[in-house]
């Protein structure tokens, strides 16, 4: 494969752009504008403190922070010393961050939160100019186009989240220079996807290692939702990458959003026809890029520009293989022809090292397979697709896994959380989909233990401690017995069926009251795909998320006249709330 880089890894990409365009802003938050120059000066201060400290090459270091210019002098500071980051999302649960921690072992945790943490705190201080005065040099590690720069913990199936080790290698094919972004020229994109997830390298180190600017939104992915058409406006942003289902719901709400933007990026889910479909009509001059790859292959494995043919045939492919990146689709080891379903499987610099300190997972899913020219190291996805007219379309898993907002899930980690809550007998988690498609939510049903009968609403609140939010099921269903088919598996349709049939069946509460309660109890029942929702039961316990939140702030602004900011909607999360919030909003419609 062509190597011919500017440079082979993270690090040594970012140094070439600082030394190349110093003055030029890599990174925006807020009113603060940090230069490239005074970044990497300071991820080398951060390099030579981390070092000090005792970070070094073959090291891995747990990083929660929350998304401020410290962070990527931080992460690069880190990569420097030769040792990988694994970035950790602020919102997860403490005892899922501590477990983590300890399974890593890392000299050091960098953190700037205080709590009872199993490994020493390195905290650093919010100031890229500060570091960058001090002007410390690191000590000089050599560092390999093969050694990790980074863990992505995701959703394992045996109720533990796998780690996934990634090497610099994998970002350095896609971004020495980026089709999407291609390296100076211009590019201005938000920066709302979390660290925690391999596609954080799509709108941070895809724009930091070609010389454009970052905008960081402290809101993530919702706020750029809620912003998109001011952030195009007032801080000229000219690409962006949304998540599947942030894109839907633009598309949904707020269509127009997009004008102004040189190109647009979405991926993490199968992309609806419909949604693509009508984008391009409304925006025939904007580029839209459908991006798929699992994070075994770091960040993206393939790309495609959809067209309208592509949306009028119902199918829109996930494309044709990136830069370092094979494409293969197998019956076992057998290639298929063009047109013949098989297992999608994946070769080149992407591939990740492999999973941490799992190798027998590891000697299971990265193969040596020989396609007919030559035996080579592949990545089995699980994922099921074919070949037509040089791209590959996805059709869909060949086990249980799905993806909720991007996140890969396995609902048997779920269900083995819920197990652990003292009377729980047996759980199952049931994929929810939506018409598109795509599943929009877990319902998880349990069985109680003889003589002993927890509620609904302590599960979930259980869960929610435990997991993070798109692990945790919108609904949960205290049932008799667990259905089951003649060969005595679970009957995962049946449940699946009253799952919907349980969602759109009335919730116990209080009726709505007013005329102003009534119309945002409309709304939020018409997000949420229930009957009625009472003015006394949080939007969230009945199958609210980030997404749908999102949704139903978009539909109070058409309907009232008056925009609420998503936090505040976390917070008054009831009809009676959002209510008692209009009213004193001013005059409504």
């Amino acid at each position: 494969m062509n190597r011919n880089w500017r440079a082979d890894t993270v690090h040594g990409l970012f140094d070439h752009c600082a030394r190349r365009w110093p003055d030029r802003v890599a990174v925006r938050h807020g009113d603060r504008a940090v230069s490239y120059g005074e970044l990497a000066a300071a991820a080398d201060t951060v390099a030579a403190e981390l070092a000090s400290a005792g970070v070094g090459p073959g090291g891995i270091v747990p990083v929660l922070l929350p998304r401020t210019p410290e962070l990527f002098a931080v992460l690069l500071g880190v990569l420097k010393t030769g040792a990988a980051y694994a970035a950790m999302d602020p919102r997860w649960p403490h005892e899922r961050l501590s477990g983590i921690v300890r399974r890593i072992d890392p000299p050091l945790l960098v953190t700037d939160r205080a709590g009872d943490w199993p490994a020493p705190v390195w905290s650093p201080i919010h100031d890229t100019a500060g570091y960058a005065t001090q002007r410390r040099v690191p000590p000089v590690h050599e560092v390999a186009i093969d050694d990790p720069c980074a863990v992505f913990f995701t959703s394992g199936s045996s109720g533990v989240p796998h780690g996934v080790v990634c090497a610099h290698r994998g970002t350095v094919r896609i971004f020495d220079d980026w089709a999407f972004a291609p390296c100076d020229s211009g590019v201005v994109m938000p920066q709302s996807l979390a660290a925690t997830w391999d596609a954080f390298g799509l709108d941070s180190w895809g724009v930091l290692l070609g010389g454009g600017t970052i905008i960081l939104l402290d809101g993530g992915t919702l706020e750029l939702a809620q912003r998109l058409r001011d952030l195009v406006e007032s801080v000229g942003i000219n690409t962006v990458f949304l998540p599947t289902a942030v894109f839907h719901m633009v598309v949904d709400t707020d269509i127009d959003a997009f004008t102004g933007l040189r190109k647009v990026g979405t991926g993490g889910e199968r992309l609806s026809a419909r949604h693509a479909g009508e984008f391009l009509r409304c925006h025939p001059l904007i580029p839209l890029h459908n991006m798929y790859g699992p994070v075994e292959s770091t960040i993206a494995a393939t790309d495609h520009v959809v067209t309208l043919d592509d949306c009028r045939a119902g199918d829109v492919p996930i494309g044709a293989p990136l830069p370092g990146t094979e494409v293969h689709v197998l019956d076992g080891d057998r290639p298929c022809a063009v047109g013949e379903v098989g297992e999608i499987c994946l070769a080149g610099d992407g591939l990740a090292v492999g999973y941490l300190d799992d190798d027998e997972l590891t000697r299971r899913r990265f193969v040596e397979v020989d396609p007919g020219d030559g035996a080579r190291r592949m990545y089995r996805t699980s994922d099921l697709g074919y070949w037509s007219d040089g791209v590959v379309h996805f059709v869909g898993r060949a086990d249980g896994q799905v993806k909720i907002r991007g996140h890969r899930v396995e609902p048997h980690e779920i269900e083995v959380a819920a197990e652990e809550f003292d009377g729980v007998g047996r759980a199952v988690a049931v994929p929810l989909f939506d018409d598109d498609g795509a599943c929009s939510d877990i319902s998880l049903f349990f069985v109680a233990q003889a003589g002993v009968a927890p509620s609904e609403q302590d599960v979930r609140a259980w869960l929610s401690q435990r997991l993070p939010g798109y692990l945790v099921p919108g609904r949960v269903h205290r049932i008799e017995e667990i259905p089951v088919l003649e060969d005595r598996k679970i009957d995962r349709k049946d449940l699946a069926a009253l799952a919907t049939r349980l969602r759109a069946e009335s919730v116990d509460g209080a009726a709505p009251a007013g005329t102003v309660e009534r119309r945002v109890a409309d709304i939020f029942s018409e997000v949420l795909g229930v009957a009625t929702l009472p003015r006394d039961v949080s939007f969230f316990d009945v199958g609210g998320n980030s997404v749908s939140v999102t949704r139903a702030c978009a539909r109070l602004d058409d309907e009232f006249g008056v925009a609420i900011p998503l936090e505040t909607v976390f917070q008054h999360a009831t009809v009676e709330g959002v209510a008692a919030l209009l009213a004193t909003s001013g005059e409504l419609r």
